[in-house]
């Protein structure tokens, strides 16, 4: 998956870049790359596998992301992440056992985005991503613990309003939305451990966030 978001991205960027390689000859690559972060919350919906909801195993998430983009020709740009989100757990009786019960979220992604105009003093980026995930759920329950984790490819659509759009920082709101599907769970109990793939089906993280950020 994110061997094949690679080469959109490659395929994408010489499209949009060729007519004007000749003219950009003289910008230095290193000032078209912008470093962002960003933290949100991630709502769940839909199903880890048949029979099981996500929200039966999730609060939310409370996501912490670290882009970096690259600027392309005609306002395209593109761009990698790396997510790491606290999950929180719905089944826990005590403070110490909720602590335990902490699960986590890693996504990877890479994808293309594109530069909208200028509209009410704020600039849309718009931006499509591809990646994989694995979310991991945790239950503690008196000192007996037991762990649940899924993981599968995911698209990511998102909206950010950069409402500082001159000179090198960029600051604002986004929202977005991963639609994806796990393909293989993990399962490890006091009384053993089991894998397999799963009867894939739909789940997604609509989410809000605030994001700054830096060019180069």
């Amino acid at each position: 998956m994110q061997r094949a978001g690679a080469v959109l991205i490659l395929s994408v960027a010489w499209l949009v870049g060729a007519p004007d390689a000749r003219a950009d000859t003289g910008v230095s690559p290193l000032s078209r790359v912008t470093l962002l972060a960003d933290v949100g919350y991630s709502y769940p919906a839909g199903a880890a596998e048949t029979g099981t909801d996500t929200r039966d195993v999730s609060f939310g998430l409370v996501p912490l992301s670290l882009i970096g983009t690259y600027d392309l020709p005609r306002d395209w740009s593109a761009s990698a992440r790396f997510r790491y989100a606290l999950n929180i757990p719905t089944l826990c009786a005590s403070a110490p056992d909720c602590e335990s019960s902490l699960g986590h979220d890693v996504a990877a992604t890479v994808g293309i985005g594109r530069v909208l105009p200028r509209r009410w003093h704020l600039t849309p980026r718009i931006g499509l991503e591809a990646g994989w995930e694995w979310l991991m759920t945790n239950l503690s329950d008196s000192g007996v613990a037991a762990s649940r984790s899924w993981n599968g490819p995911f698209a990511r659509l998102e909206v950010f309003a950069d409402l500082k759009s001159s000179g090198p920082w960029s600051l604002g709101p986004a929202i977005g939305v991963d639609v994806g599907v796990y393909s293989h769970f993990d399962l490890a109990t006091p009384a053993g451990q089991t894998s397999g793939s799963t009867d894939a089906t739909i789940h997604a993280w609509p989410t809000v966030s605030f994001r700054a950020g830096r060019r180069l």
